[in-house]
């Protein structure tokens, strides 16, 4: 071939050509499929595709796999060989190497070509299953035209003995091939084992899980056979990794011990402990099934406490773990090399956690001690918080196991109760209220000292709370947690997280709801309080004076005359006043919706703000407009500002309830009334049919005598000569202001005045006191439970400061119906991202976690007018530039604070701790009866 030719076919099947598609990989798939063996030879042959490459879904198979699974591909195989593709690799979706799927699939020309590589490995295992086991044991399987398919069976063992294929290694159950040949009675395959095993066939070593040997199965099938094995070599004691591998799947601890102890004493215990059955090395075998005095035998024998194999790819530290065995893992805790880290991205913790699932099935396991080792020995530091492929962390599947004590275990020790999987759940939507209560009370503490003492003092712990990339210990991540090439980003910075995640969850949660009243919420929610209610401050300042100029603007000299030259400053003033306004609440508003677009859309209270940005541009910029657009235009500018401030202005928790209750009685009222309409859009058209005028002509007309002389005064406005006017006119009725002289009861009086006193009856009397009654009722809900509501309140509030500053978070708000069938890429979608604009330091002011609260609690004295302090840790990592400004203050209005707890908060918290130490008489009998029934449990284990 010439090398422009070379040079043309090189690039018509390089990457993005279109023989068969635009990936090389797709080719060869395609090639090898419609058996098109010269292009599968050129892309071979010109290195354009990746020979180990896995196939995607359906296959997951390596180019010689799926040739040796599909029957005339000897060539195909032959040439991949050539090419030195791995023949000995186990495929990790099938457990199975090349050897064994030609087993498999009954391909005798593939294994013939495989068998042919000297690079083979004949003895290589698949679920515990060497090539020749795995042929003999297919033989059974066979049910159409099983005559044909035995043969090619029988050529297949002939073909592995000849290739010097263990005739011995037995599967995970101990049945070799003589045993499974001899149960099935296949008397050829027998001979065949006999004529060409190279070392003489063991029939008495290996016994199945009934201890019935291959001896056993011979007497009754081929009892003329059973002299011709070698049983004086089979009387020199042969210990290799298949014999002790057979004690394993028998349970036979000791004799194991025994034959792995000689292989010690004469110090060939190293090729041992290296072996695997295909499934599991000695080492993981052990640890999965739970024998102690094995692991320990291993470990003390020098045995890799981290080696895994193919078919099994947890260390054996984890499968310990996984299954309970606590003593199991004291013994890995006790061994130097024993790694600690993730397993197939789940932590220990994790493993140990979802094993609980099982508790029960096993008599052995000891789930408790386990967890209890990880999160306590100071050997392990394991992530608690750490999330596996799913985002769940240990804390989501013990809540979900429903197992409270494990869920306390897991706070106490740091778990986030925020942090949420991929279905967008946190931890909190299975914890117990009653656990998570008891959580709280704990956090709940004290210095030890009298409560009339000075010194007294009530510690608070929110660890709960703390997400771990806003952390200290993240500080010492080995991991940098974001892009570090940039010189003036610190290294491992912490990223900030909404600290009010879970509060607001809580908040949509009916049972975890009333534990917003608890001491330790409410104390955190006071200290987010003091962080950010400088902002609110600012931000309901800035709105006032807006809302203000306007008002002046619009009265002094948008609508009215100017007549006074004294008011034209104030004008220019106020003018000027609500354009900067107006310029301001426009970049405030645009801020907010480039964070999270679908967000700010889903409120009402952004589209009123819209609205009024739109009206507010005309009025300050477009003062030649008409008089009566002025007019219109202001009455809404005037109603739609005003509206905002009361909203504003009720975002205060003081004054929350209130305006709770004004959106819920408008919302009951609008909910009840869109059903009720029907009945009176039905009354309003029944009062246009009856009460219309008809048109007369004048000359038929006959004179009334009573509007004699009056003919030149304006007539009453008929309100019933359209449907329009007339279900205006019922809705001022609803109120109870008929002017029932103005309508004409004359034209059909019977008819006119049922339907009257029927509207009457329905409409003012029933309806109206109704809507009343509902008010009443859910105002005085609201009102009995108006501590929680301000609560609800604040965490709202709050939690939008830090969605906007922090930024988006897909937890921050709950997708309304209209945008839920967007895609969650839209949903999340934020345009900018705030700590990139120079918000960074508001974000920091507002965090209480890492900076402001470097321990995570904060201790109050109560008899010291319930001073708060805020105890330090000690500088490390990048906190040591920061350290100062904890300390000190940090900037000039924190230094100048001086934080005291609310009193009532303090109160509540002083009534659980006395219900923590005051021990009632009924909690004592129930722990005597608790240790009475420990005690019984453990001497029925001693006598079992």
């Amino acid at each position: 071939m010439t090398r422009d030719n070379y040079e043309m076919n090189s690039r018509q099947l390089s990457r993005g050509s279109s023989l068969f598609g635009t990936d090389p990989q797709v080719q060869l798939r395609t090639a090898l499929r419609t058996n098109d063996f010269p292009t599968f030879k050129k892309l071979v042959s010109y290195g354009a595709v990746d020979l180990e490459y896995v196939n995607p879904y359906p296959d997951h198979k390596t180019c010689l796999e799926l040739a040796i699974c599909e029957p005339n591909k000897q060539e195909f195989v032959k040439l991949l060989l050539q090419h030195e593709v791995q023949v000995n690799k186990v495929n990790e979706t099938f457990a199975c190497a090349p050897i064994h799927f030609a087993v498999e699939n009954g391909n005798i020309e593939a294994l013939k070509a495989l068998l042919d590589d000297d690079r083979i490995d004949v003895n290589i295992k698949s679920k515990g299953n060497t090539a020749l086991l795995m042929a003999i044991k297919k033989i059974e399987d066979l049910e159409d035209d099983r005559e044909r398919d035995v043969s090619i069976y029988e050529d297949m063992v002939e073909l592995l003995l000849k290739a010097d294929c263990d005739a011995n290694s037995p599967d995970l159950k101990g049945i070799t091939p003589v045993y499974s040949a001899a149960k099935q009675g296949l008397g050829k395959v027998i001979t065949l084992i006999i004529d060409y095993a190279r070392s003489p066939v063991d029939i008495d070593t290996y016994k199945d899980r009934r201890g019935k040997t291959a001896r056993y199965f011979l007497k009754e099938a081929f009892p003329h056979l059973v002299d011709k094995f070698d049983s004086s070599a089979q009387a020199e004691e042969v210990i290799n990794s298949d014999k002790l591998f057979s004690y394993l799947s028998r349970h036979d601890e000791n004799n194991f011990i025994r034959d792995f102890t000689k292989l010690v004493n004469k110090n060939e215990h190293r090729q041992v402990l290296a072996a695997n059955n295909g499934m599991f090395t000695m080492l993981q075998f052990a640890s999965e099934k739970g024998f102690e005095k094995v692991v320990d035998t291993l470990l003390n024998a020098g045995a890799d406490p981290n080696a895994t194999c193919s078919g099994e790819t947890s260390r054996p530290v984890a499968l310990a773990c996984k299954n309970g065995y606590c003593t199991i893992l004291k013994m890995f805790v006790e061994n130097e090399s024993t790694l600690f880290e993730p397993v197939n991205g789940e932590s220990l913790i994790q493993t140990t956690v979802k094993g609980m699932k099982s508790y029960g099935k096993n008599a052995n396991a000891d789930y408790n001690g386990c967890l209890e080792l990880l999160l306590k020995h100071p050997k392990i530091n394991i992530n608690v918080n750490h999330p596996d492929i799913k985002n769940n962390t240990a804390l989501h599947y013990a809540a979900r196991n429903g197992d409270n004590e494990t869920v306390l275990e897991l706070l106490r020790h740091g778990a986030c109760v925020g942090l949420r999987n991929k279905f967008n759940e946190p931890p909190l939507a299975d914890i117990n209220a009653k656990t998570l209560e008891t959580y709280l009370d704990e956090c709940i503490t004290t210095n030890g000292e009298r409560p009339s003492d000075d010194d007294y003092e009530i510690h608070m712990k929110y660890s709960f709370l703390v997400y771990p990339n806003n952390s200290i210990e993240n500080e010492v991540c080995k991991v940098p947690l974001i892009d570090t090439s940039n010189n003036n980003v610190k290294e491992c910075d912490a990223i900030l997280a909404p600290e009010t995640d879970a509060l607001l969850y809580m908040t949509r949660n009916e049972d975890l709801r009333p534990l917003l009243k608890h001491p330790v919420i409410t104390s955190f929610l006071y200290l987010k309080w003091q962080r950010i209610s400088c902002l609110f401050y600012a931000n309901i300042t800035f709105y006032s004076l807006l809302w203000l100029c306007l008002i002046l603007y619009i009265i002094l000299g948008y609508t009215g005359k100017k007549q006074w030259s004294s008011i034209e400053a104030l004008n220019v003033a106020t003018h000027v006043g609500a354009t900067v306004g107006l310029i301001l609440l426009i970049i405030r508003e645009l801020f907010q919706f480039l964070v999270s677009p679908t967000r700010y859309l889903q409120s009402i209270e952004n589209w009123m703000e819209v609205f009024l940005i739109f009206v507010t541009a005309w009025i300050v910029c477009y003062d030649s407009a008409a008089e009566p657009i002025k007019q219109q235009l202001s009455a809404v500018a005037i109603l739609l500002s005003s509206a905002e401030l009361v909203l504003l202005i009720g975002q205060f928790p003081t004054l929350s309830t209130n305006i709770v209750m004004l959106k819920t009685v408008s919302w009951n009222f609008f909910k009840f009334l869109l059903w009720y309409c029907i009945l009176i859009i039905a009354f309003a058209l029944s009062f246009f049919t009856l009460f219309r005028n008809e048109v007369v002509n004048d000359e038929k007309k006959a004179p009334d005598p009573n509007n004699a002389g009056k003919e030149g005064e304006e007539e009453e406005e008929d309100f019933f000569e359209d449907p329009g006017r007339s279900l205006f006119k019922t809705i001022v009725m609803l109120t109870g202001e008929f002017d029932a002289g103005s309508i004409k009861f004359s034209t059909f009086p019977v008819t006119s005045h049922i339907i009257f006193i029927v509207f009457v009856f329905m409409i003012p009397i029933v309806l109206f006191n109704l809507l009343n009654g509902l008010a009443v009722s859910d105002t005085q809900e609201i009102r009995a439970d108006a501590e929680l509501v301000g609560h609800i309140s604040r965490v709202k509030l709050i939690s939008y400061f830090e969605s906007v500053l922090i930024g988006n978070t897909k937890s921050t708000s709950k997708p309304s119906a209209c945008f839920a069938w967007l895609p969650a890429w839209i949903r999340d979608i934020n345009i900018i991202k705030p700590k990139t604009l120079c918000m960074k330091p508001l974000a920091k002011r507002i965090s209480l976690f890492p900076h402001f609260l470097p321990k995570y609690r904060i201790l109050v004295k109560p008899n010291k007018d319930n001073v708060i302090e805020i105890p330090h840790a000690e500088p490390i990592g990048k906190f040591g530039d920061d350290y100062e400004d904890i300390e000190s203050g940090g900037c000039c209005f924190e230094r100048c604070q001086n934080y005291r707890l609310d009193r009532k908060i303090v109160k509540n918290a002083k009534i659980i701790i006395g219900k923590k130490t005051n021990v009632t008489e009924i909690d004592e009998l129930k722990a005597r009866i608790d240790e009475l029934h420990k005690m019984l449990k453990e001497s029925l284990q001693i006598r079992q």
